[in-house]
């Protein structure tokens, strides 16, 4: 940190002062500065976690760097670009996550937003705050463990979140092996770390879908195995009705064919959409109907779930033919009625 500090305090310093450049009656503090002494206050309080002195330090120039973060107009661009530059070359965005568990709540988020600009803002056409993200594993396995603190659990998904945006970050996120927490994240028993792990966890599988695809082919058996055991399975009613609904639209995305066909032609992913199917919840027997009509209406069966479905036809017909026959939906009524008719064309169990 001492070197750090000692590269921007040697930088120079801008002169690009705008409008900004009155505040309560005192020069506005140049990009470089903000960035050199919010640094010099994390470090501070670092050493010191009692400096109540520091901490509104660090809050000021969090609160001046998010402003001008945030400012629009021309003449914003060149002092955005001058404190994105230099927060890259003293290492402010790595610097931010570490000190985030330690900062009051409404610094925290000012924190937050500052490390989210950093990442999004180009200088010269480059997005150096990706590429240095990109090969520092420590602070993304401390983003991606952030559920663990409920303190600033949200924080951590929200950051997460908006890295899932950049594609670079997002494979990063994806074959890192702390991805695989939010599996665990989702069923924690504080609801809203849970829904907001959720909410994660599908912008990470939808952001960016060729990347995807290529994901979940590469890790097809563990990513569907768990998928199936911890969140349909074990999850509450919460997260098996968000899990069954994301796993339908995953399913039914023609860039996923090949993983449908996949997941279709497995006799044990056919059970549990079975057993799914006659949930005592509506909602979780709807998003299942929407998976399990896939099995029947493949063309190209596998024997061994054409053998399921045959020897469960009369049941499934009868269970079907009642199967929320009150919902206002004409396409669902649409799809019940051609599974109907899909089922009564299998051939009858062999006796």
């Amino acid at each position: 940190m001492t070197t750090t500090l000692a590269r921007c305090r040697g930088a120079r310093v801008s002169t690009d002062v705008d409008a900004r450049a009155k505040m309560f009656g005192k020069r506005a503090r140049t990009p470089d500065e903000l960035v050199t002494k919010c640094l010099a206050a994390l470090e501070r309080f670092r050493v010191d976690r009692s400096s109540v002195k520091d901490v509104e330090s660090a809050t000021k120039y969090l609160g001046e760097m998010r402003a001008l973060l945030l400012s629009e107009g021309d003449g914003a661009k060149g002092g955005v670009e001058t404190l994105v530059r230099r927060a890259n070359a003293c290492g402010l965005p790595a610097q931010l996550i570490a000190h985030l568990p330690h900062l009051p709540f409404e610094t925290r988020k000012d924190a937050a937003t500052v490390f989210n600009c950093i990442v999004r803002t180009p200088v010269g056409g480059e997005y150096e705050t990706v590429e240095d993200l990109s090969e520092n594993a420590e602070v993304l396995d401390i983003i991606a463990r952030g559920y663990e603190n409920p303190d600033v659990a949200l924080t951590f998904g929200a950051i997460l979140r908006d890295m899932c945006r950049n594609e670079t970050l997002l494979r990063k996120i994806l074959y890192g092996e702390s991805f695989w927490k939010l599996f665990e994240y989702m069923q924690l028993q504080t609801f809203e770390i849970a829904s907001d792990a959720m909410a994660t966890f599908r912008e990470a599988l939808m952001r960016h879908k060729e990347l995807t695809v290529d994901f979940l082919q590469a890790n097809y058996e563990r990513f569907f195995k768990t998928y199936n055991s911890e969140l349909l399975q074990k999850g509450n009613y919460v997260t098996r009705r968000q899990s069954l609904k994301l796993l339908g639209e995953i399913l039914l995305d023609s860039v996923h064919v090949n993983v449908m066909l996949k997941y279709v032609a497995d006799v044990e992913n056919l059970c549990l959409m079975m057993n799914l199917l006659r949930d005592e919840s509506n909602s979780i027997q709807f998003e299942a109907f929407h998976i399990f009509k896939v099995f029947v209406a493949n063309p190209d069966k596998p024997a061994s779930v054409a053998m399921i479905l045959s020897k469960n036809k009369a049941k499934l017909i009868t269970y079907l033919n009642d199967f929320q026959t009150t919902r206002e939906d004409e396409s669902f009524q649409s799809e019940r009625t051609m599974l109907l008719e899909l089922l009564t064309a299998l051939p009858d169990p062999e006796a």
